[in-house]
């Protein structure tokens, strides 16, 4: 159910000393849903965000050195942070500055990797014999050419090709001119002999191992950093709301938000104990737009919203709460759209591994995931559908557990596409009794149940038009007593006559719509059939003709586990566009929740007891 909202106006002096602590009490009740005045603009905003920025930076820079983090350090006294006054900005600026040094001694090994290449490509040349003969009048430059620059210079007499480099030459050329070069980009000599290089190499290594020892202690503190960034964390929360409250003559200050009806009582005892005042009412019609969305449903629907979220799903204030509905459902559709046993055996045997090496024991969307696996089974082995093989199906103790008329191999299909729309007929029925509930003080439910019979009138002629089915005799009058109620009961409050002709003006394409949101079930059966046929043609491909030879047998096994897994994730996708859409279109459509609410997020703060 959607939880009942009081809209709530806070009161707080305008003292400075006292607004922090006010709102920390106010974050740490963590019920009031804060709809600002203003974008939130301070110079201590930016001054927190900064910090909070580095911080991260920080966190992330030690993550690298987490495997780390469980070994004892014997910790020198001038690196031990978590008993300094200030510790961790000390530590913050340490952790930045090595990890400066560590890109600045990456950079300085890749510099001198380059120049020990150079030597590895030109030989041990001596440097300091090209500088002693640049003093007596000899300059020496060299350079990388190509076959057909080469041939441009062949006829010099001071140039030598001394080697090759992939598919440049090395070409040498000596003048006694300081200014004579050749017109191509001349190769840079290095700086150091290649001895001296050497040495220059392990020293970088060496400092670059004293770096990273450094990183490691310093990784082993990271909890202060870790705790540094929750409070700064807290302090832009409070900042962000502080500053978006509404100043009076610079002595009071005000904030407009939401609070859930069951919290207004531990909030108003909080505001008694603190003196704060505050004004606590029903929203006004106009401000309902504005009320954020609080679900509260039952503990086995609440595994459908992972998917809701995904969906960016939340329904308005006003709105129906769908999610017991869309997971009922929604369970359903994975069943039918993936169906087979043996693809819901995969899916539930890597949740189980995945679960069972995740810290997040009971997490939602693992639930969900075992919900799902579970009905794509049970649907696999009503239809006797396993990894799409018939031979399986036919196995005695499974072909026991197969509904005939269901069975994926010889079934009855036109039974299966009638049930399809049956079940499309009563979800949608679904839809428009939850309606007329949310209507029960008020004639528009009639009118609900009038779209009801619509409803199975339409259900009648898609049967008839689709599978044909002869419709039965009650089937006229179900559209005209719908349409008779819809007419007398959608819209009570104006004239008569006016109501009338507005409800039948737009009755026709209301039915259209039905008639095309009733077919669109159909699409449960095509993909659930797609599916199996996939999984029969990969089967045949790899089995078809036997297995003769080692070479057959292993491109049995690699079609086999390729064209599988390619169906799994083709009919993963169907789950998400085929499911989710009748849920979230044809359902809600019926139901009138166009999931165009915003989501309560209260102005919570961790207990700074428990930090």
């Amino acid at each position: 159910m959607i939880t009942k909202m009081k809209k709530l106006v806070l009161f707080l002096p305008n003292i400075e000393e006292d607004i922090d602590a006010n709102l920390t009490l106010l974050g740490e009740l963590g019920v009031m849903h804060v709809m600002p005045f203003q974008p939130a603009k301070d110079a201590s905003i930016e001054r927190v965000d900064a910090r909070i920025k580095q911080l991260e930076k920080a966190i992330e820079i030690l993550d690298d050195y987490s495997e780390i983090d469980s070994r004892e350090f014997a910790i020198p006294a001038d690196l031990n942070f978590r008993n300094q006054k200030r510790g961790e900005i000390a530590l913050l600026e340490k952790v930045l500055e090595a990890d400066a040094q560590e890109m600045a001694l990456q950079k300085l090994e890749q510099e001198q990797n380059k120049e020990l290449k150079w030597y590895n490509e030109w030989g041990n040349v001596s440097i300091t014999d090209l500088a002693e003969l640049k003093q007596v009048g000899a300059f020496i430059r060299l350079y990388l050419l190509d076959d057909r620059d080469l041939k441009k210079i062949q006829d010099l007499e001071n140039i030598s090709v001394v080697g090759k480099l992939s598919h440049l030459h090395q070409v040498v050329f000596v003048s006694q001119d300081p200014n004579e070069k050749l017109d191509f980009k001349e190769v840079e000599l290095p700086a150091y002999q290649q001895t001296e290089l050497k040495e220059l190499v392990e020293q970088t290594h060496f400092k670059m191992d004293e770096n990273r020892k450094l990183l490691e202690i310093l990784a082993s503190q990271k909890d202060v950093l870790k705790t540094a960034l929750e409070e700064r964390i807290r302090r832009m929360d409070v900042r962000n709301v502080h500053y978006a409250g509404k100043n009076f003559d610079e002595q009071i200050i005000c904030w407009k938000g939401f609070i859930p009806e069951q919290s207004v009582d531990e909030l108003v005892s909080v505001a008694e104990k603190n003196s704060w005042a505050y004004i606590i009412d029903d929203p006004e019609q106009e401000e309902l737009d504005e009320v954020p969305t609080l679900v509260k449903s039952a503990k086995w629907a609440e595994r459908i919203r992972p998917v809701m979220n995904f969906m960016g799903l939340v329904p308005g204030y006003k709105e129906l709460d769908v999610s017991k509905i869309f997971m009922i459902f929604f369970t359903f559709f994975t069943g039918i759209l993936v169906g087979d046993a043996g693809y819901g055996l995969i899916f539930l045997l890597i949740t189980l591994a995945v679960h069972s090496k995740t810290k997040f024991k009971r997490k939602i969307e693992f639930d969900l995931m075992y919900t799902l696996s579970v009905a794509i089974m049970i649907w696999g082995v009503l239809t006797g559908t396993y990894f799409g093989s018939q031979s399986i199906a036919n196995w005695s103790f499974l072909s026991q557990l197969r509904v005939d008329k269901l069975a994926s191999f010889g079934g009855d299909s036109l039974f299966v596409q009638q049930l399809m729309f049956s079940i499309g007929a009563i979800q949608l029925t679904i839809g428009h009794l939850q309606t007329a509930w949310k209507y029960n003080n008020s004639v528009k439910a009639i009118a609900q149940l009038g779209w009801v019979s619509i409803i199975w009138g339409l259900y009648f002629v898609v049967d008839q038009m689709v599978l044909g089915i002869a419709a039965p005799a009650v089937m006229p009058w179900l559209f005209v007593g719908g349409a008779v109620l819809i007419a007398l009961f959608s819209n009570p409050g104006t004239s008569f006559f006016k109501g009338v002709l507005s409800s039948l003006g737009s009755l026709p394409l209301s039915v259209i719509s039905g008639f095309s949101d009733i077919i669109s079930y159909i699409r449960l059966y095509a993909v659930g059939l797609s599916t199996v046929l996939m999984a029969t043609s990969f089967n045949h491909m790899a089995l078809g003709d036997g297995i003769t030879t080692i070479a057959s047998g292993i491109g049995a096994v690699l079609v086999l586990v390729l064209g599988h897994g390619l169906n799994m994730i083709l009919a993963g996708m169907a789950v998400i566009v085929h499911g989710v859409r009748l849920n979230m279109l044809e359902y809600a459509g019926h139901a009138s929740v166009e999931f165009s609410g915003s989501e309560y997020q209260p102005f919570k703060l961790k207990n700074q007891k428990n930090i």
